[in-house]
């Protein structure tokens, strides 16, 4: 007789710790990478579940901003390697949302341009997402939204700074190491 195999939820690492930094610090930082997470999966289920990996509803979203854009540029932005980027655009282009061709003043690049259907497409993708923003943020007091967006801002700016900070430490580093 074979005993039936016991089965358990696999635990969750713990969240990291951290020196020096008070426990309210700590539980905002959890919080905040909680809801980033989240957000990630549900808009990333919300366009899969729509047929559409999201690696091309992100292309299609960019190429309505910047039809005509190149394929190296679209990789650049997208950060995708080039073959990445080619792969995503012969699947647009076999399902008619995109055209490539190439540029009239260097035949090697190729411009990428959306059809109508490719921005039919792109509408109903904004509007599936839309209606998340809504269920979600939308969901929220008008004070909740304002004070959340100004604080968000305010980390924003925040992180930022310390990202240049850490920039120009590094370049300063890199300046004064011998070669």
């Amino acid at each position: 007789m074979i005993a039936a195999a016991k089965t358990t939820a696999c635990p969750s690492p713990p969240p990291p710790e951290f020196e020096n930094v008070d426990p309210l610090t700590v539980s905002v930082f959890h919080a905040l990478g909680r809801i980033m997470h989240l957000n990630r999966l549900v808009v990333l289920k919300t366009v899969s579940d729509r047929g559409v990996q999201p690696p091309e509803a992100f292309a299609l979203t960019l190429l309505t901003r910047n039809d005509g854009i190149s394929q190296r540029e679209l990789a650049d932005i997208l950060h995708l390697s080039h073959p990445r980027v080619s792969m995503i655009l012969r699947s647009l282009e076999d399902s008619g949302a995109v055209l490539r061709c190439p540029d009239e003043a260097d035949r090697r690049v190729a411009r990428v341009f959306l059809t109508p259907d490719g921005r039919q497409r792109e509408k109903e993708h904004r509007a599936v997402l839309g209606d998340f923003v809504n269920r979600t943020i939308g969901a929220l007091s008008e004070d909740d939204r304002r004070e959340l967006a100004r604080l968000l801002r305010e980390l924003g700016d925040r992180t930022l700074n310390v990202f240049q900070e850490e920039q120009a430490a590094k370049s300063q580093r890199e300046d004064t190491t011998p070669r």
